[in-house]
């Protein structure tokens, strides 16, 4: 079994590799939020000292980074802490993955674009409107010089489950319109949601294969990929889309513009990614919004949120 240091095992997408993985050693650590696993352990990744120690302990053959301020609106209020965690922290870890020889995988972002042009691929000039995209095109530039064996995973908007200390959007569409279908048939204020934001929402189970077949490969990879849906969607017909897959009423989603939003300065309107050079090079396949929320249907049917309880 592959020895794995996961970085930020208890968010979003750190949670996800915990409860599924049956594959690695793994090692995941957390900040503040604790992980009920026999190989957790916290760290602190500005802390370059406490960074280099642990990995020299654990010598992993793999480092997924997955962990950082990865709110972007938190990423303004506090940029110097951003780039302390987000830049910084992945300069030690870096540096720490160079020491040990191991892998070193980088989830970032497509908040590293503008979202001026029509569509993006790997290849496409950076320029983010956020702290928090640059915090990941200085992240990623520090993963391409000082790693020798790494791969930058470009993605967007996750939805799916997770555990207690996070909350996808979908989980918190979810969670209004069960509150409202509750409160009727009481008048209740509309889940407002953005009818000219666009983005290409991934399940996060299917980044979650993604990274795993990236941690298995045996020979250096050394690119970057964008991986993502395989449509456009708005956030509003994400919202919709997802109350008819659980059976809950539409009445309450209403449409509204993003500029309307405190974040429009900040946050791209439309964000086009080309995922063919992905689709070329790894075997997972990416479901489409519908494929993805029956997925979601199933694997609550099957169990899947419980699993998070046992360990977060």
């Amino acid at each position: 079994m592959k020895r794995v240091l996961l970085v930020g095992g208890s968010g979003m997408l750190g949670s996800n590799i915990v409860v599924s993985n049956s594959t690695f050693e793994l090692y995941p650590t957390y900040l503040r939020n604790r992980i009920a696993h026999p190989r957790a352990s916290q760290l602190d990744i500005s802390d370059r000292d406490s960074v280099l120690k642990r990995v020299e302990a654990i010598e992993p053959e793999v480092i997924v980074h997955a962990g950082g301020m990865t709110k972007p609106t938190a990423c303004e209020k506090e940029p110097a802490l951003a780039n302390r965690v987000n830049v910084e922290g992945t300069a030690h870890l870096v540096e720490a993955a160079r020491g040990v020889g191991a892998r070193f995988i980088f989830p970032s972002s497509d908040l590293v674009f503008d979202g001026s042009a029509e569509r993006y691929d790997e290849d496409s000039p950076t320029h983010p409107l956020s702290v928090y995209g640059q915090t990941k095109v200085e992240g990623e530039e520090l993963v391409r010089t000082g790693s020798g064996d790494f791969v930058i995973v470009r993605t967007t908007v996750m939805y799916g489950w997770s555990s207690r200390y996070t909350e996808s959007l979908a989980e918190w569409v979810l969670r209004e319109l069960q509150q409202n279908r509750e409160r009727c048939p009481e008048p209740v204020e509309g889940l407002n949601m953005y009818q000219d934001q666009y983005r290409q929402f991934i399940l996060i189970n299917d980044l979650v294969a993604t990274i795993s077949e990236l941690i298995e490969m045996e020979t250096p990879f050394n690119e970057t990929i964008l991986v993502a849906g395989p449509a456009l969607l708005s956030q509003y017909e994400f919202a919709k889309r997802l109350a008819q897959t659980f059976g809950l009423p539409e009445t309450g989603i209403r449409s509204i513009l993003f500029d309307s939003a405190p974040q429009a300065a900040f946050t791209p309107k439309r964000l086009s990614l080309d995922t063919s050079k992905a689709a070329r090079i790894l075997r997972t396949p990416i479901r489409g919004i519908d494929d993805g929320l029956r997925a979601m249907v199933t694997l609550a049917e099957e169990g899947y949120r419980d699993r998070f309880n046992l360990v977060f």
